[in-house]
């Protein structure tokens, strides 16, 4: 499945303790790193530069919410930009499933070589709402598709890698279910290659690892998105 479920919290406060007030939007860049990790919100690379605070609403249309920090997320440069070029003017936030505010987790499925698809089990009105989250930041685009990848979107290679790498781990470690070495320098992997739902997918029948992952990433939804067993679950107070 695909787009971790993430907790950004209430906006940070400042040495006086009190709500801080950004008077320019890329300052709250590191607050939002310290809440969710350098992790796109939506691709869920890991990004060392140009890691981008992300407006949920467009700044250009909502410029009363170009500093507030319920507007933000974190995004890369190809979610962000296909983003901007995919909203319309009668945008409104509902129309979406949001890592903040849903199990995004429960929305989409990874399938072999990395292809994101619809979970097949949501109703039809949620897959319609899927099916926009997707189109949003582009994470439908593969080759053949309505809409293919440009060259400067490598997103689609490096999930294909990733899954590789996973299947790989997850071989070595059927063989070494016990090897608790093993299970931490995945958890290691992940923590540096992103792609946090790709490894949820290809670990989905091994509890142990499934909760070590949810555990693992910093902002990720846990009590009220997975269960015991690390099996998502909806998400109080969201949509999915």
């Amino acid at each position: 499945m695909l787009m971790r479920p993430v907790e950004r919290g209430k906006v940070p406060t400042d040495t006086n303790g009190q709500p801080k007030q950004y008077r320019k939007y890329q300052k709250a860049r590191p607050d939002l790193i310290n809440r969710m990790g350098k992790y796109c919100s939506y691709c869920e690379r890991y990004i060392t530069t140009n890691l981008a605070v992300e407006h949920i609403q467009n700044k250009d249309d909502r410029p009363d919410l170009e500093l507030e920090w319920v507007n933000f997320l974190l995004g890369c440069t190809n979610c962000n930009s296909i983003k901007d070029q995919t909203v319309k003017d009668d945008y409104t936030q509902s129309e979406y499933y949001w890592p903040h505010l849903d199990n995004t987790f429960r929305a989409f499925v990874y399938r072999e070589g990395g292809m994101i698809g619809i979970n097949p089990n949501l109703s039809l009105p949620q897959r319609a709402k899927a099916q926009r989250t997707l189109e949003l930041t582009g994470l439908d685009r593969y080759p053949g598709a309505k809409k293919e990848p440009t060259d400067a979107d490598d997103r689609l290679l490096e999930r294909r890698d990733v899954w590789d790498i996973a299947q790989h781990w997850k071989i070595n470690l059927l063989a070494q279910p016990d090897n608790l070495n093993m299970r931490e320098l995945i958890v290691k992997t992940v923590k540096f290659g992103g792609f946090w739902s790709v490894w949820m997918t290809v670990f989905q029948d091994d509890p142990d690892m499934l909760n070590r992952l949810i555990r693992a990433l910093p902002g990720t939804c846990c009590g009220h998105c997975f269960d015991e067993a690390g099996r998502p679950i909806a998400r109080l107070e969201g949509g999915l």
